[in-house]
């Protein structure tokens, strides 16, 4: 276990019936098997294939039925503990844990990467819901899913007064979920989810092909000869190139370009660019339709 930091973490499966600190055996030994994948697969997803994170299993205390989980994480690496909610985290951010039940179990229609810090959840019925990559990854895959079930919600089916209870080494709660939530933690039992990323970046290009009065049917050459079919959303520059009629041909143009790739199961990615702003054009000082001081 060289250079692995030690972190414990508990998880209390309080209910009616193990207030005489008992529970059903296969139930306890299926969660712990479960709570060993959960921990070393997300691990693997967050650090790479060459990760490893060691558990144990300490005795647990007296009154609700208590697990402690011993880990072993690379020091230098993304905790996974906090990523799931199984250690505090800084005020504001959200764990695989807290998003699911902000979730509430609604469909989940496509997640987009904004940036390497930001993501979102896209539901069904048209809401959002922040996230980090990480969570938003973690949170549509499958597998994940199912084994995350058996740690939380799986022990405590058909139980009275269930309530689930993450606490850290010294006993201080870090995260409670009363019987009403914990339905939450089921996994869907189809995934259709796309993924969808965005990136903006500042090019230089040309029109080829133009649309006066629209964002469609507009066709750009990049400088390094590559030609691409983009959305107008500028509505700026639609405005002065629709007020004049007219483009240069040649005219060289520096834009922000988004570009939107959809992600879909068993399925090439589909791309979307949108030319979200003309910055500047490079022409003759009596021909800039873009001011270089805007």
């Amino acid at each position: 276990m060289t250079n692995k930091t030690k972190h414990v973490f508990k998880v209390s499966y309080d209910t009616s019936k193990t207030k005489d600190h008992t529970i059903d055996a296969e139930l306890l030994g299926n969660a712990i098997i479960k709570m060993s994948s959960v921990l070393k697969n997300a691990d693997k997803f967050l650090n790479g294939e060459d990760s490893t994170l060691d558990l144990d299993v300490q005795a647990n205390s007296e009154g609700s039925f208590v697990v402690e989980f011993v880990t072993w994480l690379a020091a230098n690496n993304i905790n996974v503990l906090s990523v799931l909610g199984f250690a505090g985290v800084t005020a504001g951010a959200k764990t695989i844990l807290d998003t699911l039940k902000e979730l509430k179990s609604r469909p989940i229609k496509h997640v987009v990467q904004i940036d390497k810090n930001n993501a979102k959840l896209v539901l069904e019925d048209g809401s959002e819901i922040s996230a980090t990559p990480e969570v938003s990854k973690l949170i549509v895959n499958k597998p994940f899913r199912q084994d995350l079930q058996t740690v939380v919600k799986a022990p405590l089916d058909g139980a009275g007064n269930a309530k689930l209870i993450i606490k850290d080494e010294n006993d201080k709660e870090i995260s409670t979920f009363v019987e009403s939530e914990l339905q939450h933690f089921e996994a869907p039992k189809t995934y259709m989810i796309e993924e969808v990323k965005e990136e903006i970046t500042k090019v230089e290009l040309h029109f080829v092909k133009v649309n006066f009065y629209g964002p469609t049917g507009w066709t750009a050459q990049l400088i390094n000869g590559d030609t691409i079919s983009i959305k107008m959303r500028d509505e700026n520059f639609l405005a002065r190139i629709n007020e004049n009629k007219k483009l240069s041909k040649g005219d060289l143009f520096v834009v922000e370009i988004k570009t939107i790739t959809t992600f879909k199961s068993g399925k090439s990615p589909s791309v979307l660019r949108e030319l979200t702003k003309v910055l500047r054009h490079r022409a003759a000082k009596d021909s800039k339709m873009i001011p270089d001081d805007e």
